[in-house]
């Protein structure tokens, strides 16, 4: 069975993210080591890599994520969907971490290449190719997904908003990030003629 998720979200800057990564020195070295799965995939970017690793340590280790990055949020901390991912994340531990597949990654940069050039936003390829039919092209499974997110290149900004969710009632991206049915992942960051930047994250059960 195949089951798709329609996240699309338009990011905004938080204050603790940036470039400095000095958030991941919180984290014991053994969680670090286990969550940067992607760490030798060299068809990825640093940032497209980072972004694994944070999602990873999110499934790995939800209360420590809390501990170590929400408790230190300053922004929009105190809405229902903030509230909630502490709820959610408290109650997450041990899920598998996400493992790399190029196929996934050629699918998600091939989406986020034609989004960034036309300035569009969505899952459907500019040419009306429908998303399953793309993903397909380059890899392979029964339960996929796809989440779609603008505005900003920043790892951690990109899997916090997504995480949190806000504005989303289905909390779909949140929910593909945190989802036992999906073992493979596949991240681009790219420019966007419109909001800056875009990321997609194409998620399966099944690897290359």
């Amino acid at each position: 069975m195949t089951k798709l998720i329609f996240s699309i979200f338009f990011l905004i800057l938080i204050p603790l993210s940036g470039k400095s990564q000095s958030y991941l020195k919180l984290f014991p070295k053994d969680l670090l080591l286990k969550a940067n799965t992607a760490k030798e995939a060299n068809y990825l970017t640093e940032d497209e890599k980072l972004v694994i690793l944070i999602m990873n340590i999110a499934r790995i280790n939800g209360p420590l994520f809390v501990k170590n990055i929400l408790n230190n949020q300053t922004s929009g901390n105190s809405t229902p969907n903030f509230k909630s991912l502490i709820n959610d994340l408290n109650n997450t531990k041990d899920i598998e971490p996400f493992l790399p597949a190029n196929g996934l990654h050629q699918s998600s940069e091939y989406h986020a290449k034609d989004m960034g050039e036309k300035g569009t936003i969505g899952h459907q390829s500019s040419d009306g190719t429908s998303t399953f039919v793309r993903i397909r092209r380059y890899a392979q499974g029964g339960y996929m997904a796809e989440n779609c997110a603008y505005g900003s290149s920043d790892p951690l900004a990109i899997v916090l908003q997504l995480l949190i969710d806000e504005g989303v009632s289905s909390l779909g991206h949140r929910k593909s990030i945190l989802s036992k049915d999906y073992s493979y992942v596949g991240v681009s960051i790219q420019p966007h003629s419109t909001y800056g930047y875009n990321c997609v994250q194409d998620f399966s059960d099944t690897g290359d």
